[in-house]
């Protein structure tokens, strides 16, 4: 697990844009798993009584790395190295969490280079190591370096997943996206439950506007982990790109279920009943949701703008443009809307 590919990930907020037209914005809404919590809880209690256990700092780094929970790793990475800097597997989980930590430094980058490194001169054949070192290079830029150690990798383990699924990341990254979507797609083949490849496939091929593909992705996702905001969200959004109003909208409220809060989906339901269904009274219920939630997502003030602009009630258009403009004054649409308000009120 890398990451280049799993750093802000999680959630491509491709939301509708404020036109008929759509955009995609990139917009992430991160959630971190939640681990096995007995198993969890029990590491912990049982590292309360032995603090200088390092199989039991390992377990706990290795669970929480494997559910994407990057500060326990890093906490439990940290721990393990501190009580035996000689243990390999050690330096490889504290190597792991220095680059996987937000907003990752360079001198962190270059420390866990070191441990990679260093593992390497004991043991040469260590994938793992080789593909993280290579993770090391593509974080500074040097894919092509990155690209060399993984691809030594794969000769010794041609069946080694994460080793694709960085390639993959380094050729999206180049706008290679024929070679990104090979590359995954080899990750997810060798390892068919892998719920993040199948997301980053969605996401790629969003990108590439092959929703259909897109939403066979997402799906995968979904089944591998029903409740996980981001592959519901990612089927919500390929429907709706697809211009299948309806089916997105139940997917918009299963979503709701999950994260009453997730305010993207009153959002896209906002639009779809202003733009393709004609409901103007349902419009306005979604993006007064959206404001309860987040009262400083503009695009929301400025749709309810319109919303009540076609309804005719100026005032209140007028006013929900204004709430724009004070969040963001360089918010052109709100801007230009409200200038056309005025000539209507004026004439």
């Amino acid at each position: 697990m890398v990451k280049y590919i799993f750093a802000l990930l999680f959630l491509l907020g491709l939301i509708a844009c404020a036109e008929e037209t759509e955009v995609k914005e990139n917009q992430f809404f991160v959630e971190e798993e939640t681990v096995e919590v007995d198993l969890l809880s029990q590491l912990t209690d049982s590292l309360k009584i032995y603090p200088k256990n390092i199989e039991l700092w390992l377990q706990k780094g290795n669970l929480c790395k494997d559910d994407y929970n990057f500060a326990c790793a890093l906490d439990a990475g940290a721990n393990a190295f501190m009580i035996d800097s000689t243990n390999l597997e050690a330096r490889k989980l504290y190597g792991w969490t220095l680059i996987n930590k937000p907003n990752t430094p360079v001198s962190d980058i270059e420390r866990a280079k070191r441990h990679f490194q260093y593992v390497l001169s004991i043991d040469s054949d260590d994938v793992e190591s080789l593909v993280n070192l290579a993770n090391t290079y593509s974080l500074t830029g040097d894919f092509k370096t990155a690209i060399n150690y993984i691809n030594k990798g794969l000769r010794i383990d041609e069946y080694y997943r994460d080793g694709y699924v960085l390639k993959g990341s380094i050729y999206k990254t180049l706008e290679n996206y024929k070679l990104a979507l090979s590359s995954y797609q080899t990750a997810v083949q060798i390892d068919p439950q892998f719920f993040m490849g199948h997301l980053q496939l969605g996401w790629l091929l969003t990108e590439m506007e092959d929703h259909e593909l897109a939403l066979e992705y997402y799906r995968n996702a979904a089944e591998i982990n029903p409740e996980n905001i981001n592959s519901l969200y990612g089927v919500a959004k390929s429907l709706q790109d697809l211009e299948r109003y309806d089916e997105a909208l139940v997917e918009y409220r299963k979503i709701v279920e999950v994260e009453p809060s997730f305010y993207y989906t009153y959002y896209n339901q906002g639009f779809i009943k202003q733009y393709y269904q004609n409901d103007l009274d349902s419009a306005e219920y979604f993006y007064d949701k959206v404001l309860f939630y987040n009262d400083q997502y503009v695009p929301a003030w400025y749709q309810l703008g319109n919303v009540y602009y076609d309804l005719k009630n100026y005032a209140e258009s007028y006013q929900c443009y204004a709430n724009a403009l004070d969040i963001d004054e360089d918010y052109a649409l709100a801007r230009e809307a409200a200038e056309r308000l005025r000539n209507v009120t004026v004439n």
